[in-house]
């Protein structure tokens, strides 16, 4: 099942929450780096770690041989349980433009036999070589937003060109949510969800501390799992999850594509 998370401007926070969401998934779950401008978990949350593998090595081995069976080598793990993982995104944007979205987006669409979702940072939707592919094929589409008028106003503005027919970006099962980050400053989660008209999955708190672990890789100490960020996060997940997965059903069939079997993530190599 996919999952796109994407945003309207500024900085409302996609890359912590969709890192927070992914550690927290009620089950498997891949952390997807899509944002065009290029991915960050791994110089922040994975302090400097070098890895090979990753969205442009990703592209590069698809256009040798297919995407079939090759998601699982370019993946590195998030947690110490295996059930978390990530896809490294690109290290420099202008690689964006190469990146065969349409075929990418079949890969991670395919990999949906319940035991392993994946989360899909697109980043904004208005940025170039933004990867519309993705939003369209997701069983789900969440826009994470603050709660200040500027954001909310963004956000709707948002709603609407993912609703609009002509952009191509509708997901076919209208399946669109919001996600705030820092409730109260000053609109609430009812008002929001009114003023956008789309169901709110969650909110997540403002919890600098914990957030500076998954952006900066700050020590997590002790408590960190009991963070209100990550408490958040664990009910913000169970609920997306349940979400998409009540909107998965009533997508078209895809068409047919070399498919990533869920059942080898994380299982292809030790890290």
């Amino acid at each position: 099942m996919l999952i796109a998370l994407c945003s309207a401007k500024g900085a409302p926070g996609v890359t912590t929450s969709g890192l927070a969401l992914t550690l927290s998934w009620p089950h498997g779950a891949v952390l997807a780096e899509l944002d065009p401008v290029g991915g960050d978990v791994l110089a922040g949350y994975g302090r400097a770690r070098l890895t090979v593998g990753g969205l442009a090595e990703l592209e590069l081995a698809a256009r040798r041989g297919g995407l079939a069976g090759q998601l699982d080598a370019h993946l590195v793990q998030l947690d110490t349980a295996g059930r978390a993982w990530l896809l490294p995104g690109l290290t420099d944007p202008a690689t964006a433009r190469h990146v065969d979205w349409d075929r990418l987006a079949a890969a991670l669409a395919s990999v949906e036999d319940g035991a392993v979702d994946v989360v899909a940072d697109c980043g904004r939707l208005r940025a170039e070589h933004f990867p519309a592919a993705v939003v369209r094929r997701a069983a789900a589409v969440v826009v994470v937003t603050g709660s200040t008028l500027r954001a909310v106003r963004a956000a709707a503005q948002v709603v609407a060109e993912l609703r609009d027919e002509r952009t191509g970006l509708a997901p076919q099962a209208r399946a669109l949510a919001t996600l705030i980050v820092g409730a109260g400053e000053p609109y609430g989660e009812r008002e929001i969800g009114e003023a956008l008209g789309v169901p709110v999955v969650g909110v997540l708190p403002r919890d600098a501390r914990a957030a500076a672990v998954l952006s900066d890789g700050a020590p997590a100490g002790r408590l960190f799992a009991q963070s209100a960020l990550l408490r958040a996060a664990r009910s913000t997940a169970v609920r997306l999850a349940e979400f998409a997965a009540a909107h998965e059903g009533r997508l078209a069939p895809p068409p047919t594509t070399p498919s990533a079997s869920a059942t080898t993530v994380g299982g292809g190599r030790g890290r």
